[in-house]
């Protein structure tokens, strides 16, 4: 396992499997919830499906830690499909792991606007989700967004230049803090802290193996995890968000794929109140119809499941009409208008 990294129940998933010679199944096993490659070999019977194949190294890992509170030495099982007992062995990395054959630079070029940090400055690694962490830097709660596979590169390249176009469109304003801050207060994004540089395994050295974002709450998919659980979201919430893609858009940046798991729920802080914040911006979703219309259906997908705004017949006239601004003309200043509890028409040159 990864140094640094702390010990998740596992979230195996299946990423092929073979009939070959002697061996009835040969499954490339992922646990993503501990970043760990395994290989399966089954004989002698027919295996019912991926699901069964990924609980079962789940569970034979899952088993070794509990015995001996950590993980498994071993990276390959051997067993029947009818018989529990398995054999346990280790195998050469080439030969069970998919490694990460591709890679990207950064911080050499005059042009990198983010500062650097290596990896092993990461602390207190647990799983979140495919391809994100939550960790400790220096003293500060962080989610770490990683590349996992080969896929992951191009994606994690377009957020930092996105960053870096709005960090050029700020302007100096002094400390990187500075900068952090006005990034989240006028584009409603939550901005990248670091670059993370890989120098071990499964990354090529001195290359990206991510990026750091400060930990600013849970995404809206997160939070309506349990049906019964209502959104706590405000009009003053959703109004800045508004803004906050409005803003985006004037600085020629498009977000890409506006959705609930795109946004979360920050948590207010002393005087501050909490707000809503995007994440994973800069490539766009296929069939996408852009950021106002996204954004427009974000809105209708909020109000149908925040108790404040469902209980309020007017704010929630107010954001109905908001998204409908967006989803049908794309009007920003419409929607801020609507959600500012303005009249006005469609169509204007008045600026929220």
């Amino acid at each position: 396992m990864e140094p640094n990294r702390i010990w998740h129940d596992p979230v195996v998933e299946i990423f092929s499997n073979l009939i070959t010679p002697t061996v009835c199944y040969s499954a490339e096993a992922y646990d993503l919830a501990n970043r760990r490659w395994y290989r399966l070999d089954v004989t002698e019977a027919e295996v019912p499906d991926d699901d069964w194949l990924a609980e079962t190294v789940a569970s034979h890992v899952r088993a070794y830690y509990d015995a001996h509170q950590q993980v498994p030495p071993w990276n390959t099982i051997n067993m029947t499909a009818r018989d529990s007992a398995a054999s346990y062995e280790i195998r050469a990395d080439d030969l069970v792991s998919r490694p990460i054959t591709k890679f990207l630079s950064y911080g050499t070029e005059p042009t990198d606007k983010l500062p650097t940090t290596s990896v092993d400055e990461l602390k207190q690694l647990t799983y979140i989700s495919r391809s994100a962490d939550r960790c400790v830097w220096r003293g500060r709660d962080c989610v770490f967004k990683r590349i996992e596979f080969d896929v992951d590169i191009m994606p994690i390249a377009q957020e930092i230049r996105a960053r870096e176009a709005l960090i050029e469109a700020i302007g100096p304003v002094g400390s990187d803090a500075d900068l952090n801050v006005e990034m989240t207060n006028r584009f409603s994004v939550v901005p990248i802290l670091a670059v993370v540089i890989g120098n071990r395994q499964p990354w090529k050295p001195g290359t990206v193996a991510g990026f750091l974002m400060p930990f600013c709450g849970s995404d809206l998919e997160i939070l309506t995890r349990n049906p019964a659980d209502e959104l706590p979201i405000t009009e003053a919430q959703l109004r800045g968000l508004v803004r906050g893609v409005r803003e985006l858009g004037r600085c020629g940046v498009k977000h890409g794929d506006i959705r609930f798991w795109n946004t979360v729920l920050q948590p207010g802080e002393g005087s501050q109140e909490a707000r809503l914040l995007l994440i994973d911006l800069g490539s766009v979703a296929p069939d996408y119809d852009g950021d106002a219309k996204a954004l427009g259906t974000l809105l209708l997908w909020c109000v149908a499941r925040a108790c404040s705004l469902k209980a309020d017949g007017a704010a929630k006239a107010r954001v109905v009409a908001a998204a409908a601004a967006l989803r049908a003309d794309e009007d920003f200043d419409t929607a801020l208008a609507c959600l500012s509890g303005e009249s006005r028409s469609a169509n204007t040159n008045t600026k929220a």
